[in-house]
Parts: C-alpha cells; structure tokens; sequence
C-alpha cells in the first residue's frame, strides 16, 4: 500500500498517475456529496489536510496545480446544488489560505491555533467572505486544562471572531478520547452565556 510520502513524491516522480488518482478520487467526493445534498444534507464539509502543524505537507505550486483544481470542482458541484461548503484544514495553512477562499468555500474548520492560526487574523482577512469555524484548542486546554482555562479560551475565541457574526465556535478538530467530559461541558455552558447575538459586551 503506498503511503502519503511515497503518494507526494509522484507529484514530481510521477505526476500523470498522481492527477488521475486525484481526479478518481475527487469524482467520488462530488457524488457522495451530491447524494448526501439529495437527500437532505444542509451542507457539505470535507476533509484532507494539507499541512501539519509546522508547515505544508506539499509547496504551494504544487497545492495549485494537483489539489486547487480539484478542490474547486468538489466546491462548485456542491454550490450548483445550493447548499455552503465548509473546508476542514488543521495545520499551518497560511501559504495557501487566499487560495482556499479563492476556491469558493463558504467556510473553514478548524483554525488550529497551536499550528500558529489566530482565528482573529483569519477573520480581519477574510470574514468578509467566509465563516470561520474551530479554535479552542483540543490539544492541551480541552484534555489537560481547567475548566477555569476552558472558559477563558472559549471567551477568548467568541471575543476574536464572533462579532459582527460568520463564526461558528467549536474545538480546534475532533472531540477526541482525551478530551474531558467536564471541560466539553464548561466549552457549551461558555458558549451558551457569552456566544449571544449582538456581540460587543466586554468580557
């Protein structure tokens, strides 16, 4: 089975087979999306990272020339079906971010704030044009923190990126095995006293 290194490497070793497996696979990804859209869907998020936490898994020349293609099929099927399109993208993206607003996702998840991502950044670029999803950090607050600490980073991301709206708050990815039960709960109960419409109370 060939792994995603092997699978990176063919986009300079091997580019014809690299495009046709993306091109198989991103077909199965506008028909599923198409069918879950069909039958009810309000929206379609899809996955695939392009990056860790210290950089890109690949160069931004060749993200625009194997993925952003591809990427904008998957967007634009779903868009001809009238339903938003959210990107999910953990790690550091900033070198290909214009790119992925520019492929017309309506939003993005999760803005993972240890990979150097301030979602408060992200929304001053580009609120104007997308949702900014994500940002409380699932790594260490969630699992390891506080419920003192959850509630101050939940503040933290509804202060940053909510006013004026097109935020929609959650962890920076999964809500995975470690986190805490309790800490989950103090995220929902911040949420729920200081994630009201109009913003602008300080905290």
């Amino acid at each position: 089975m060939r792994g995603v290194s092997m699978f990176l490497a063919d986009y300079i070793l091997n580019p014809g087979f690299a495009r046709r497996l993306i091109d198989l696979v991103s077909g199965y990804k506008v028909e599923v999306a198409k069918a879950a859209l069909d039958l009810g869907a309000d929206a379609v998020i899809s996955g695939d990272d392009y990056a860790y936490r210290k950089g890109l898994l690949m160069s931004p020349r060749q993200f625009r020339e194997f993925i952003l293609p591809y990427l904008k099929r998957l967007v634009n099927a779903v868009h001809r079906r009238g339903a938003p399109f959210i990107k999910h993208c953990d790690g550091y993206i900033w070198p290909i971010l214009g790119d992925l607003v520019e492929a017309g996702i309506d939003g993005l998840h999760p803005i993972e704030p240890l990979a150097g991502m301030s979602i408060a950044e992200v929304k001053e670029r580009y609120g104007d044009r997308i949702c900014v999803a994500g940002n409380v950090d699932v790594s260490y607050v969630l699992p390891l923190g506080s419920r003192e600490d959850v509630a101050k980073e939940t503040r933290r991301c509804i202060s940053e990126a909510s006013p004026g709206g097109g935020h929609i708050l959650s962890s920076s990815n999964s809500i995975h095995n470690a986190v805490k039960v309790e800490n989950l709960k103090a995220m929902i109960e911040t949420a729920k006293k200081y994630g009201v419409y109009p913003q602008g109370t300080p905290f």
